[in-house]
């Protein structure tokens, strides 16, 4: 998250706790607590997509030998589950595109890594069905090979032939963020509206936790 977005995840925590501390104010009033409720799945959301953003950077901060190796991990293991289902269906050319090691895949050139992985990668998603109901791949395997690939594609200056998932984060959180000020300025804000004469200090202990601090 940049700086703009983490003052205002402080300013719905807030918004959040002063409610969470009131409930005997506006719990007589059914569509405060379904707003209530909404932005703090949304906070909730956020906090995921954060996280997924951090997960997805940290390959970045890793060198370049230690990603090579760690894709190529991951590849062997792909490439064994497609290996298997090309023997057991006595598809040799498969087989033999599937047949390169661990220690095939990490010592080999970037010129010749990168289209392996990528074939590996290719053959799973053209065989998705088989592989998941059988050999034990899953879509998030294939999904996290990819992600990695990207990142070593980046750290090479090559352009990223997947989406990474940072990039997905990042959008998921500018959605969230924006729901979020829709759901305060457009619902939130005008059910409050309510307590401005019945409750004043209500009312303005809400309008102060809706204050963004800059930090």
């Amino acid at each position: 998250m940049n700086r703009s977005q983490i003052n205002r995840k402080e300013m719905y925590d807030a918004v959040l706790s002063y409610f969470d501390n009131s409930p005997e104010k506006w719990s007589a009033i059914p569509k405060v607590g379904e707003f209530k409720n909404t932005l703090s799945e949304l906070v909730n959301q956020i906090n995921e997509a954060q996280l997924a953003q951090q997960e997805a950077q940290v390959f970045l901060s890793k060198n370049k030998t230690q990603l090579k190796s760690m894709i190529a991990q991951k590849g062997d293991i792909l490439n064994d589950c497609i290996e298997a289902f090309a023997l057991v269906t006595d598809n040799d050319e498969l087989a033999h595109k599937m047949g390169a090691t661990y220690s095939d895949l990490n010592r080999a050139r970037n010129v010749d890594f990168i289209p392996a992985i990528q074939v590996i990668i290719s053959e799973a998603e053209a065989n998705k069905l088989v592989l998941e109901a059988e050999y034990g791949v899953t879509a998030e395997q294939v999904e996290d090979l990819k992600s990695n690939l990207d990142d070593f594609l980046a750290i090479n200056g090559k352009p990223r032939a997947y989406r990474i998932a940072s990039v997905q984060a990042t959008k998921d959180l500018e959605q969230l963020f924006a729901d979020a000020e829709a759901l305060l300025d457009n619902k939130l804000d005008k059910v409050m509206s309510i307590f401005k004469r019945r409750d004043q200090n209500f009312y303005n202990g809400y309008q102060a936790a809706r204050v963004v601090v800059d930090n």
